[in-house]
């Protein structure tokens, strides 16, 4: 199985952002985080998230290196409006915090039951 630092490679040449400065810029950080990252040093839940939208891959191939590594996007075509909201809530998961997720999931799952098992 591959490690984290070599699917984040990957992920970067898929891409085609070859030089780590373009990633830390898009990201914010410094390139010496990118570095460490890429060496399979430690990365915070928020940075991975971050990470993984910037790139456009899955969470889950990501950190675990489980699934494919466009597993994130929808299978079956959505509707526009489905897709706008779909993308909003992705945008603004970036910015939100642990708390703020939480009180979304909780709101979500007072509309709709079933989603109390997310």
């Amino acid at each position: 199985m591959s490690s984290r630092g070599s699917r984040m490679i990957e992920a970067m040449q898929l891409r085609g952002m070859t030089k780590q400065h373009a990633l830390a810029h898009a990201m914010g950080v410094n390139e010496s985080t990118i570095t460490r990252w890429k060496n399979n040093g430690p990365i915070s839940v928020e940075h991975a998230v971050l990470l993984c939208n910037t790139l456009d891959v899955s969470l889950d191939w990501f950190l675990a290196g489980r699934g494919r590594i466009d597993g994130h996007k929808l299978t079956a075509p959505a509707d526009s409006v489905d897709s706008s909201l779909l993308n909003c809530v992705r945008q603004a998961e970036t910015r939100m915090s642990e708390r703020s997720k939480t009180l979304l999931v909780a709101f979500i799952a007072s509309l709709n039951p079933e989603v109390s098992s997310l």
